[in-house]
């Protein structure tokens, strides 16, 4: 499970380091990556389990602390997107994940990074190096990662055993764009065509 997470997390700083130039709109930075294993027969199960909170990973939680959990009303709206997406693969959901094939696991969190630029006026004019100017520059931008894991606690497996991961990494706003988090949702449900049971 640990080396899951291991990769999980190295695949989530790949995306972010491949945002490319000249960007317009946030759109245009978000990622969607898909993961399964190639062994797991999909179409032999048909429930899965997931709860009705989706936990933020910060990094610095402390032992006996509660975990922060996306708030409301984003937090619902997320799951009901992801349940609709089960649905349609003809999944069915239950309460209870002792009576379930799999257990659908969602998690957020988020990353700041400051980029801080400068330049001397000898750069372009030489001439005037003696005041040693520069234009200092400083910007930051945040970028907020959903993860989606289904998990399997069978027989046939000595630990839970990841079996499908999503992985949706995209520039952050400010403000919560329910058709844009609904699409890259959908996007990695259509990319992952092989857990339908039907």
């Amino acid at each position: 499970m640990k080396k899951n997470l291991i990769y999980l997390i190295g695949i989530v700083f790949l995306m972010a380091s491949c945002y490319p130039g000249e960007i317009e709109s946030y759109q245009e930075l978000d990622l969607v990556f898909t993961n399964y294993d190639q062994a797991y027969n999909f179409v032999s199960k048909g429930t899965y389990a997931m709860p009705d909170k989706i936990v933020k990973i910060t990094g610095d939680l402390a032992e006996g602390e509660m975990p922060e959990f996306v708030k409301e009303p984003y937090n619902t709206q997320i799951l009901t997107i992801i349940e609709q997406n089960m649905t349609a693969l003809g999944w069915t959901k239950v309460d209870d994940p002792k009576n379930a094939d799999l257990a659908l696991m969602p998690a957020s969190w988020t990353n700041t990074t400051i980029v801080y630029w400068y330049d001397y006026w000898c750069w372009y004019y030489y001439y005037y190096c003696g005041w040693g100017w520069y234009y200092p520059y400083t910007t930051s931008y945040t970028t907020g990662t959903l993860v989606m894991t289904l998990v399997s606690n069978s027989a046939d497996y000595t630990e839970p055993h990841t079996v499908w991961t999503a992985a949706i990494n995209g520039l952050m706003s400010g403000a919560y764009n329910t058709s844009r988090v609904t699409n890259a949702i959908n996007q990695a449900f259509k990319q992952s065509e092989y857990l339908s049971t039907k």
